[in-house]
């Protein structure tokens, strides 16, 4: 499905108006210039870059038009009135269709496995380094996990620049913790010392079973902040069955031990989990995205602090789980769409971002980042602090294709730990063996 947006009115006024400021300057600028004994300036020329200019974004996902001109299009066409935009709208396998159609994308916005599974493999991206150096965009301001992501994913090349990120959260119930008289927990806390909290929130009361902390294990592994990967470097092999992954996995596995539990797997997997919380209202803890954050319409005493800190890794958070935008290896208005990056990615646009809309921005810029959520209702009175109280933790060396066979495996190594059906060295060496035989299937099918 096609949207385009912007009326020939709105855009003949406002380029009306550019030309309207351009001749008054002029005017000023050569009586100042005669005022001084010098000569009258000529009147500037409309700059090529003026003429209308149609952008076409590809974001898979089911977003709409209306979706982008709210968050995103009307902000740039305050500064570019002569940018409209067609918001190709994700229908089937989009990424191959473009390349099929031969449509000229310019910009496309995606999650980071958007990126490598259907921007990549249909060579949608292409380096920006050299729009980055002629427009003398400052690289220096981004948290650089999130450029060391996509340059792990694309041999080097800066085939993307984040747009925000999704990071890992503690929640939790503030009402279960009153009942058992429970401190809260902290953003400076260990996961030891969380061990300990939700021991004393795990009991059975008014026929109720609580559970001090529910979680998916694949959340866990995913935004693990020992930077731990789950294929080799290479891409060749899996790196599961390591000591680095064993230790990690049993610092985890007490959350979900303690007396009283009874822990499933349908308990730790999918739908469950979130019942629990928000439904039941059962779970004093979880860690989801912050944009997985209770509404007012939930009904929930809640707060959040950051992920607990492993001894490890102090002071750091989850990886990056960060949305990119990019210019299209398809544009034939490259430097329009790159105007729309850097406009998108300056301190002021990702303040209001921020603020507006609970996105955590890529910048390094505190202020930026203390604006989080301010203007959202679900995260009035709550600890935004949260937000930028450790740095995203360094992706791994390897984030390519293989690396989806190897996050299934370790959430399930992790799972079948948890409730008692392998010990952690045999589910972390059957994990291996289960990856790289998918790694051996997958580069057979492309020979």
């Amino acid at each position: 499905m096609k949207q385009t947006w912007g009326k020939a009115r709105q855009t003949g006024t406002a380029l009306a108006l550019v030309g309207m400021m351009a001749a008054t300057l002029a005017a000023c600028g050569g009586k100042a210039a005669e005022e001084n004994g010098g000569t009258t300036a000529p009147a500037p020329t409309p700059a090529e870059s003026a003429k209308p200019v149609k952008l076409q974004v590809l974001i898979p996902g089911g977003v709409n038009m209306d979706w982008f001109m709210e968050r995103y299009g009307k902000s740039i066409q305050a500064k570019y009135p002569h940018y409209s935009f067609e918001v190709i709208e994700s229908t089937g396998n989009i990424a191959q269709n473009i390349v099929t159609e031969k449509r000229k994308i310019d910009l496309m916005i995606g999650s980071f496995a958007t990126y490598r599974n259907q921007f990549k493999p249909f060579e949608l991206v292409a380096d920006m380094s050299d729009l980055v150096q002629k427009n003398k965009f400052d690289l220096n301001k981004i948290e650089p996990a999130y450029l060391e992501m996509i340059r792990n994913l694309d041999g080097g090349k800066l085939s993307g620049l984040p747009l925000y990120d999704l990071g890992l959260l503690l929640y939790y119930n503030k009402d279960i913790f009153d009942k058992f008289g429970v401190p809260y927990p902290t953003d400076k806390m260990t996961w030891e010392s969380l061990v300990g909290v939700a021991t004393r929130l795990t009991r059975n009361e008014g026929g109720v079973q609580y559970r001090g902390f529910v979680t998916d294990p694949s959340h866990l592994v995913i935004g693990n902040q020992l930077s731990l990967g789950f294929v080799d470097a290479k891409g060749e092999k899996a790196s599961l069955h390591t000591d680095a992954w064993k230790q990690y996995i049993e610092t985890m596995v007490p959350l979900y031990k303690m007396a009283g539990y009874d822990v499933t797997k349908e308990m730790i997997t999918g739908t469950a989990i979130k019942n629990a919380f928000f439904k039941e209202k059962s779970s004093a803890m979880f860690v989801m995205y912050n944009s997985d954050a209770p509404k007012p319409d939930e009904g929930i005493n809640w707060d959040a602090v950051s992920l607990p800190e492993l001894k490890g890794a102090p002071g750091t958070g989850s990886q990056p789980y960060p949305v990119y935008i990019s210019v299209s290896s398809l544009s034939e208005n490259r430097d329009d769409a790159f105007n729309v990056i850097a406009h998108l990615l300056s301190d002021e646009v990702q303040t209001k971002l921020s603020s507006d809309f609970a996105q955590i921005s890529p910048l390094k810029n505190d202020q930026v980042k203390a604006a989080f959520g301010k203007s959202v209702a679900q995260w009035q009175g709550k600890n935004i602090a949260a937000i930028k109280a450790k740095k995203p933790a360094s992706p791994p060396a390897y984030v390519g294709e293989y690396n989806n066979f190897g996050q299934s495996a370790a959430a399930n190594a992790m799972r079948s730990v948890i409730v008692g059906e392998k010990d952690v060295n045999t589910a972390l060496r059957d994990a291996d063996e289960e990856v790289n035989k998918k790694i051996e299937e997958a580069k057979a099918m492309k020979k």
